[in-house]
């Protein structure tokens, strides 16, 4: 600690600090942790990773209240450490040494001296941390409406409806792809800054989904039935069947997408599909 505990107010609408010069999921997940055994609703946690230089550190702390916040650190550059410590010294900043205790009581143990190079622990396992999150995203994007987050997907899923879409979101997520998908409709307005919200040059692989009318109608018309959606039932309306289809095939003719026929396919063969998809747009890339 920089400061003696006694020099600091104490209040329930404090706010937390993690600095890392690496990822800082360590710190993160380890002060969420500790937040869980208290309430303290208000309390927010600031995450600030990847710091590459002293002034990235200084101002960082500008935005921290003197006797007031809390700052947590995984550094393993002693030029950061040193910074972030004296600075806070200076500003009556309360902040706490997450790695170096650990790091240091090794190092007694062992012959061997620390590497001193951030992001070790995530670089190192990269593929589960990868798998982690991807399966992270399919679970809090599963409505296919919401856009706020399809800027994080790796692939995107365009289509009037998607058979087995749980299966292939999460199938998808235990290979380490995010996979966000977004249900077209003709009577829901689009965004207008469609291919910035896709996000179609950024390197994302957009795929869109193609099917029989009589398939889609079919499948419609079972749903409907099962779950007795009967306000539902002007969804299986040949007319508006082939509208929706038709709305989806100028979309994709705008975005210039692959498109897949998924008529009668089932999950296995539609993850392939995609698979295919992502390895050809990765070839021609390169």
């Amino acid at each position: 600690m920089s400061s003696e505990l006694s020099d600091f107010m104490t209040s329930d609408d404090f706010s937390i600090f993690v600095v890392s010069d690496g990822t800082g999921k360590t710190a993160y997940l380890a002060v969420q942790a500790a937040l869980a055994q208290f309430d303290l609703p208000r309390v927010k946690i600031l995450r600030f990773d990847h710091v590459k230089n002293k002034e990235e550190i200084f101002s960082i702390l500008d935005m921290t209240r003197p006797h007031k916040d809390l700052v947590i650190y995984t550094l393993v550059n002693d030029d950061f450490v040193q910074a972030l410590v004296t600075e806070s010294l200076h500003r009556r900043i309360l902040v706490l040494d997450l790695l170096s205790p650990i790091v240091n009581s090794i190092r007694k143990l062992s012959t061997r001296s620390p590497r001193g190079e951030p992001g070790l622990l995530h670089s190192s396992d990269g593929e589960s941390v990868a798998i982690t999150e991807a399966v992270e995203y399919a679970l809090a994007e599963s409505t296919g409406v919401s856009f706020s987050r399809l800027n994080e997907a790796q692939v995107i899923i365009l289509t009037v409806w998607f058979p087995h879409r749980d299966d292939c979101v999460m199938q998808l997520a235990k290979k380490g792809i995010k996979c966000g998908f977004m249900m077209l409709n003709p009577d829901l307005p689009l965004p207008q800054n469609l291919k910035d919200v896709l996000g179609k040059d950024q390197g994302k692989v957009i795929i869109g989904f193609i099917m029989e009318p009589g398939f889609l109608q079919k499948v419609r018309n079972e749903r409907i039935m099962n779950l007795g959606l009967n306000y539902m039932e002007y969804k299986s309306n040949q007319e508006v069947v082939h509208q929706e289809i038709e709305f989806a095939r100028d979309i994709y003719k705008k975005l210039n997408c692959p498109v897949i026929d998924i008529t009668s396919l089932n999950s296995k063969d539609i993850i392939n599909q995609i698979l295919l998809k992502i390895q050809k747009q990765r070839e021609e890339a390169e």
